[in-house]
């Protein structure tokens, strides 16, 4: 059996990487129905897996399909997953890259707020009565912030998963707004004029994910923007 690449991702980086070396052998391995859907369409099913990794059925894998390198193009939030892979790869003498996209911009604006914590922007937004919210976090942490379903929208992936997150969260379909990305700054400015949007809330998720456009949104806007560092 040939030796193989295990890229860990499921992310637009994880694409670019893909771009700069399809020639290698690889198996994709993403954790959601629609990272599934959207790689295995571009790059073949036999080289994207659906798979949520422990240490233990990782060491598995890695040793039934002959990976000599671990490549992890998943999200900067995804701490779990990255420390398993770290674990895995040195439990096991094998090769660890990291290609986790930087997830600080330097951008200064008076009105963007950071937070360190889901916690402290759970606070935040319970301290704060601001009555237009849009919320662009996805759908797995949704449940935090059902305290807000009167009067957030929430901008999802248009997967069945991420709709039925928000609304078991209280959301009613109103209140959804499902669309794939990137999105542009004059996108989000629009939705923020169409909702008449007072506060923005996003994770600080790097040049790749949308972080900037979404700042630079709200500057041009005059609204509020409350950014978490970490999930």
């Amino acid at each position: 059996m040939c030796k193989k690449i295990l890229i860990l991702g499921g992310t637009s980086d994880t694409e670019k990487y893909l771009n700069i070396c399809s020639k290698n052998e690889f198996i994709i391995s993403v954790a959601t129905e629609y990272g599934y859907k959207i790689f295995s369409k571009k790059f073949g099913k036999d080289r994207v897996i659906l798979k949520r990794f422990d240490e233990k059925s990782l060491e598995d894998f890695i040793k039934e399909n002959s990976i000599y390198k671990i490549i992890d193009t998943t999200h900067p939030f995804a701490k779990e997953i990255t420390k398993i892979a770290k674990d895995a790869a040195n439990n096991l003498n094998i090769i660890y890259e990291s290609m986790i996209r930087e997830n600080e911009i330097n951008i200064t604006y008076e009105k963007l707020i950071y937070v360190n914590s889901l916690k402290e922007a759970i606070t935040f937004l319970r301290e704060n009565d601001f009555k237009k919210i849009l919320l662009t976090i996805g759908s797995k942490m949704i449940k935090h912030f059902s305290f807000l379903n009167e009067k957030a929208h929430v901008r999802i992936l248009p997967f069945e998963q991420s709709i039925k997150d928000v609304l078991e969260a209280g959301f009613d379909y109103d209140k959804i707004i499902a669309i794939q990305g990137p999105f542009s700054k004059d996108f989000n400015k629009a939705i923020i004029k169409e909702f008449e949007i007072e506060l923005l809330v996003t994770k600080v998720s790097g040049q790749s994910g949308g972080y900037e456009e979404k700042v630079e949104a709200c500057r041009e806007m005059g609204i509020f923007c409350l950014a978490i560092k970490n999930w």
